[in-house]
């Protein structure tokens, strides 16, 4: 070919080399919450939803208030409370008093015993009301003016993915009424097939592109390899943990990771870059330059490939020149 087709196709060369190689797995994979940083945010008593603060999509802090419910069981257990309370100060009253009389000689031993003994028993009891209202709600009942008011408060910082009741529905001790998750935090989860497991490493280099913006990549590390292997698809799951305070991620999402395999990593391989590699006829090939304007095409058997390299198994020899720009060019001319 002539000069000026070499120009026009911007025809570029590269040598063939000896080089370390880090295999480049690819798998496709799944957005994911990491439990980490998800939770549950249940009603834990029966009662009628007062209000709602809080709605899906929202963000919130550890704390805030999410929603008010009323409860009759949380409102007998808080007035327990201060009818316990309010009894406790009598008992201790009688108490310090029969104490004094004593001192006096004005009363017995027996009756300042028995007035101590009430005394802890409120106290017990007490302490026991007290901790059923902590579990029914974790809010005192003392001190507390509206008797009967649950306010559910999140239990960290995130986002609302999930709402489960509404305002006026009665709901029940079990009932998840939101899920709020820590979206700056997710992880991606990879089946990796067996024949690929022992090439990879906890905190291997991941690179994830989503399936709707393959330009896109972000960059990960592997955070997790199962110890087995699933029996009907022969792979085992890999987990990458990713920083995702630019929301560039969404649970549920497709993506394609590209894991840079550590422990595959070969020493010096023939390799050459990944763009000289075509297919002629069905079979691996590249352009061997023999001139500033002459090339041949060459076979070749591929080994293992990196992000940007490929290995040369047969075909090649290190020195040699193949041609990494302007392939397509060269290979639309051998069919014209």
């Amino acid at each position: 070919f002539s000069d000026t087709f070499a120009k026009r196709i911007g025809l570029e060369t590269a040598e063939v080399r000896l080089g370390p190689l880090t295999p480049v797995i690819s798998v496709v994979g799944t957005v994911a919450l990491d439990p980490e940083h998800l939770a549950a945010v249940g009603t834990r008593l029966r009662g009628l939803v007062r209000s709602m603060h809080k709605f899906e999509g929202d963000d919130v802090k550890k704390g805030e208030l999410l929603a008010e419910i009323d409860s009759a069981e949380l409102g007998e257990a808080q007035a327990s409370v201060r009818m316990l309370g309010a009894q406790r100060d009598a008992a201790k009253m009688n108490a310090e008093r029969e104490q004094q009389l004593l001192e006096r000689q004005l009363s017995t031993a027996r009756e300042a015993e028995v007035a101590m003994a009430e005394l802890k028993k409120y106290d017990a009891l007490q302490k026991a009301a007290q901790q059923r209202v902590r579990a029914l709600s974790g809010q005192s009942g003392e001190g507390n003016p509206a008797l009967g008011r649950y306010s559910l408060r999140s239990p960290i910082d995130g986002t609302i993915i999930d709402r489960g009741i509404s305002t006026g529905q009665s709901v029940e001790a079990d009932l998840v009424a939101f899920r709020i998750a820590n979206l700056d935090y997710l992880w991606v989860e990879l089946a990796v097939f067996e024949r690929s497991l022992n090439g990879i490493q906890v905190d291997d280099k991941v690179y994830l592109s989503p399936l709707s913006d393959p330009n896109l990549r972000i960059e990960g590390r592997v955070e997790h390899i199962g110890a087995q292997i699933n029996p009907d698809t022969r792979s085992a799951d890999v987990r990458i943990e990713i920083d995702n305070r630019s929301r560039s991620l969404r649970p549920g999402q497709a993506v394609t990771a590209e894991i840079h395999a550590s422990k595959a990593a070969t020493g010096p391989v023939l390799v050459i870059p990944t763009s000289a590699v075509t297919v002629v006829d069905g079979q691996p090939t590249v352009f061997v330059s023999e001139g500033p304007t002459t090339v041949r095409t060459v076979p070749v058997q591929l080994g293992q490939a990196s992000e940007n390299e490929q290995q040369v198994l047969s075909g090649l020899k290190e020195g040699q020149r193949v041609v990494v720009k302007g392939v397509f060019a060269l290979k639309s001319e051998l069919f014209r």
